[in-house]
């Protein structure tokens, strides 16, 4: 019977780990651009862009949001900005909020799912996720 638990135990570690796999971290964009961190506040997940690999704008002042729609937030830092809001986890995914693209300007639907230490990222035009693309982001380990 020992032999029996121990072997069940052992079978039964290894996934509760996998579904363990948690949002929460530092993660590098795929293009190595920026490092963005999800935390959670609430019940919600958001993540702000903590490093860049360009860092300031042409004039060495710190880069900020330029592109946004809104003329009354271009003059706000990119360090530090929201970019992923308001995403609840959902079964081995995370959706229902949204991601800011700070080089275009335009917010779309969020949706995302770990996988090891691959964070698959979609943004997409509709709720269903089906007029998108998805981006894979690298946790980052200090």
């Amino acid at each position: 019977m020992k032999k029996f638990i121990l072997t069940l135990a052992m079978l039964v570690m290894p996934l509760a780990a996998a579904f363990a796999q948690d949002v929460i971290g530092k993660w590098k964009l795929e293009d190595g651009t920026a490092i963005v961190e999800v935390y959670k506040q609430g019940d919600v997940y958001n993540g702000k862009i903590v490093w860049l690999q360009n860092p300031n704008e042409p004039d060495g002042s710190p880069a900020v949001d330029k592109n946004n729609p809104d003329k009354a937030l271009r003059s706000r830092k990119l360090i530090g900005l929201n970019m992923l809001s308001n995403l609840k986890k959902n079964v081995g995914e995370y959706n229902g909020g949204s991601i800011y693209d700070p080089g275009n300007g335009k917010t779309y639907n969020c949706s995302m799912k770990v996988e090891g230490d691959v964070l698959h990222v979609r943004g997409s035009l509709d709720k269903k996720g089906l007029l998108g693309r998805t981006m894979d982001w690298f946790r980052v380990t200090e």
